[in-house]
């Protein structure tokens, strides 16, 4: 899954997701143009697959459209 992953441009992830005692979730996000995947690494391998193929599914977001005043 992390092949398939990277050969659409996204890199994948995997590091505790927790700030200042609140667990957050991971996701897709484009940081200069590149696509990351954050995935909790305390998740199962399960899970972990399950994360992957349910970001392949989805179309990737976009660069927010400009603010029109």
């Amino acid at each position: 899954m992390e092949e398939e992953a990277a050969r659409m441009g996204i890199q994948v992830h995997y590091e505790v997701l927790e700030a200042a005692g609140l667990k957050l979730k991971g996701g897709v996000c484009r940081v200069k143009g590149a696509y990351h995947l954050y995935i909790d690494r305390r998740r199962s391998p399960e899970e972990k697959i399950e994360e992957i193929q349910a970001c392949l599914a989805q179309p990737l977001p976009k660069d927010p459209p400009e603010n029109r005043e």
